[in-house]
């Protein structure tokens, strides 16, 4: 995607972001406070600390919420900075949350890789299909110089600062027939989150990606508006696709980070042991998403073997979709050289 086209892309997220934020003002939040209550709130601030909102697209039955955002709030007690999160999508999309994040009405959001390549294109190097063959793979790369670098150049680009990188889980395909290789992939509506990367990665896949909020997936395989989707387990579970699915393939395309995000001048606005309590919280967090996750992924997998509602496909031909990705995305990406030194690294 040229520049003349992501700017056009985040031209529209902003003004549907925008659109959003005025809908929650006319709810009540953010609205205007009475100027004869400002100082009893001011009081109230300065007693019970600093509450920063963060917003993120997955069910409040998710790791990401039950297992992140709980260990977070639990380390930042008595630091003076307090959590509320809004699970589930209630602010939006993540991209539109992003965008709020940027535009400062909001102050923490939970995004994907992909999004973040929409305001600096390097940061999409993670969500690259068969880029990372194990979870530890995956979490050497997050912490290692390469992404340091990246994030530091997001930051100077957008004043976007990623705070965390959590284990979202490894991606997989469901559908209600059985896919094994990349021709099965040809001519299904596979739902993908509205990000480029993603799109890209079903194409060279073999299927046809059709963009749309998690929100909306469940009714939309359930009328058959999309044929397939594509999550790792614990999001699969959550959101009940195996409920209008038949099958979860295990290809396994993406092992996969969502980034806590802020926004450079609030994360420099917290004084310096706010800073340091929020970035310990950040790795403990981190450590109980990957804990609570992979065993997630490994009891939902044993669970659906032996109750059936959801078949599993165990019979995937991985190498064959790892070679195709392999050799197509690099030429197709501005990062292209990046991703095959990342595979290298391993």
């Amino acid at each position: 995607m040229n520049k003349t086209t992501r700017k056009i892309y985040r031209g529209i997220q902003l003004s549907v972001a925008a659109a959003a934020a005025l809908t929650l003002a006319g709810c009540g939040v953010g609205g205007p406070v009475d100027a004869g209550k400002k100082q009893d709130v001011a009081a109230a601030a300065a007693s019970e600390g600093r509450t920063l909102k963060l917003a993120h697209v997955y069910d409040a039955a998710h790791p990401v919420e039950k297992c992140g955002v709980k260990t977070l709030t639990e380390k930042l007690a008595g630091s003076g900075i307090n959590v509320k999160s809004f699970p589930g999508g209630q602010l939006g999309s993540e991209a539109q949350a992003l965008e709020q994040v940027a535009s400062g009405a909001l102050d923490m959001s939970i995004a994907g890789p992909s999004f973040l390549g929409v305001w600096h294109e390097p940061a999409a190097v993670l969500d690259g299909a068969y880029l990372f063959e194990s979870v530890d793979h995956f979490a050497k790369t997050l912490e290692g110089d390469t992404m340091k670098k990246i994030y530091s150049d997001l930051k100077d680009e957008s004043g976007l600062q990623v705070l965390s990188g959590w284990y979202y889980g490894t991606r997989h395909v469901t559908s209600n027939k059985p896919i094994n290789t990349p021709e099965d992939m040809k001519g299904l509506k596979i739902r993908t989150p509205d990000a480029p990367q993603y799109m890209l990665n079903t194409k060279i896949m073999g299927g046809t990606a059709t963009p749309m909020a998690l929100g909306e997936v469940y009714l939309g395989l359930q009328q058959g508006v999309i044929d397939a989707q594509e999550n790792p387990i614990p999001t699969i579970a959550t959101a009940k696709f195996n409920e209008v699915q038949d099958y979860v393939n295990l290809t396994g395309h993406l092992v996969q980070a969502v980034n806590v995000v802020t926004s450079a001048s609030i994360y420099d606005s917290l004084d310096e042991a706010q800073r340091k309590a929020l970035d310990e919280g950040m790795d403990a967090a981190a450590t109980s998403v990957r804990e609570c996750v992979e065993t997630a992924e490994k009891d939902t997998l044993a669970k659906w073997k032996q109750d059936g509602s959801i078949k599993v496909n165990e019979g995937v031909d991985r190498a064959a979709f790892m070679d195709q990705a392999r050799e197509a995305l690099p030429g197709q990406v501005s990062w292209g050289e990046l991703y095959k030194e990342i595979q290298a690294s391993k």
